[in-house]
């Protein structure tokens, strides 16, 4: 069985570090918009510890997170933060079991690629 789960979260009013921690933890394919990378970025001052928290979070969950990015008027692109100890192959094969709940979500996928990682 599979669902989806959509979080909404004013970051006014909450901390979108302990939402998407919470959040993280209990998905079993968390992905994040641009907008919410955006929020997170500026609660903590900036992208680079934004990369460096998520990163934590796929560590400590033992699982990637996803963050989704538009392109196009119909078109996006998908990044993984992975856990330093997954391979590259670990990790395409994980994003491929998860095939269908992304398109599900995005619509088709043209391609997967890997790129090489880069430290935080």
């Amino acid at each position: 069985m599979s669902g989806t789960l959509r979080v909404t979260a004013d970051a006014s009013t909450i901390s979108m570090a302990r939402a998407i921690r919470a959040t993280a933890q209990a998905a079993p394919l968390f992905l994040l918009t641009v907008r919410a990378l955006a929020e997170l970025a500026d609660e903590l001052g900036g992208y680079s510890t934004a990369a460096a928290f998520l990163l934590e979070i796929a560590e400590s969950n033992n699982r990637p997170i996803a963050v989704n990015v538009e392109t196009g008027p119909d078109t996006s692109s998908t990044a993984f933060i992975a856990p330093r100890t997954w391979t590259p192959e670990r990790l395409q094969g994980w994003a491929a079991g998860h095939h269908a709940e992304l398109e599900a979500e995005f619509g088709t996928i043209s391609r997967v690629s890997a790129m090489p990682a880069e430290p935080v």
